[in-house]
């Protein structure tokens, strides 16, 4: 039996240019990291006295005697591929919430490929780990998903991801502790409590990508996206950040559709009235987690002004998906 720890995601910047149809076609830059937030997942070879070969629990807990029976897409495919043909249990426990825009769908599958490589005694490195996922997700499963999440989860720290028709290219991105503990004082995460299918909001971004008269925005948001990154290199101060991704936020409210949505809308006017430099939906949009960049003094009076449960106080992984504990 094992146990695997994999960060969840946190996006800065490039978010929608992650996707096949842009940058199998043109360049994309992304800068992500892994949140010191965690899914985490037990695996062990079960017993042969039981009725059933294979275990999968997560929000449902399914029962099964071949792959081919479990629903759950993720955990069907990863188990055909790396199973061996053990019987296995799979059981899911996360420190955030699924389905709210912290890339929990691609940590899961990163942290199930390390789990089985590990049980089977291999160790496949972050970029093949980045590389087997995002090959699965978006290949195998046919899901609309980008790049970002895998690589964050599969490395864990800051990630600097370039992609072009040749292939995607991630790595990490060095910066000073200081300058990073300044940056993730400065963020402060709200679960608006709303459960939503990134599917959805993805399948909005991708058809606003193939819009040929979407092409000038889209190469505006690449631009302000590798502003960006170079701001990250240089230092730059929280305000320039806030005032650079307000602009990127207001491009991807029209490429996701959360531009009519009365929630998001509602949450961004309330936080920014108290304070937020700039608030933005985290992931693909359609609800779940939303990210302020406010100096700390205003985070108290940010919480206060939205109906709003959960808020979690930003930090970074030191490492992606790992196994902590192995017991034979």
């Amino acid at each position: 039996m094992l146990i695997s720890r994999t960060p969840y995601r946190l996006s800065f910047y490039g978010g929608g240019l992650d996707y096949p149809d842009w940058y199998k076609n043109q360049d994309a830059k992304v800068l992500c990291a892994g949140l010191d937030k965690y899914c985490y997942l037990t695996v062990r070879e079960l017993p042969p006295f039981f009725a059933h070969k294979f275990r999968a629990c997560y929000s449902q807990i399914e029962l099964t005697n071949t792959i081919d029976e479990i629903k759950h897409p993720s955990i069907r495919e990863v188990l055909k591929k790396y199973g061996k043909g053990k019987n296995l249990e799979v059981t899911h426990v996360g420190d955030l919430p699924a389905k709210s825009g912290i890339g929990s769908s691609s940590a899961f599958t990163i942290g199930l490929i390390s789990s089985l490589s590990a049980m089977n005694g291999q160790f496949l490195g972050r970029t093949k780990l980045a590389m087997e996922a995002i090959d699965l997700e978006q290949n195998v499963m046919k899901e609309k998903v980008g790049f970002q999440d895998q690589c964050a989860s599969s490395f864990g720290g800051l990630v600097l991801i370039e992609a072009d028709k040749q292939g995607i290219k991630p790595r990490k991105f060095i910066s000073r502790s200081e300058y990073v503990e300044y940056i993730t004082s400065s963020l402060l995460l709200g679960f608006d409590g709303i459960d939503r299918f990134s599917s959805v909001a993805s399948a909005e971004v991708t058809n606003f990508i193939k819009k040929k008269n979407n092409f000038d925005l889209m190469i505006e948001l690449s631009q302000m996206s590798e502003r960006g990154i170079q701001l990250f290199g240089q230092e730059g101060d929280i305000t320039e950040h806030a005032k650079l991704t307000k602009l990127i936020r207001d491009i991807k409210l029209n490429m996701n559709g959360d531009i009519s949505n009365k929630r998001t809308n509602e949450i961004i006017e309330a936080t920014e009235y108290a304070g937020s430099l700039c608030t933005r939906v985290m992931g693909a949009g359609g609800g779940g987690f939303f990210v302020c960049w406010a100096p700390p003094e205003k985070h108290e009076n940010i919480k206060q002004s939205v109906n709003v449960k959960t808020w979690v106080n930003v930090n970074i992984s030191d490492v992606g998906s790992q196994v902590i504990f192995s017991e034979k």
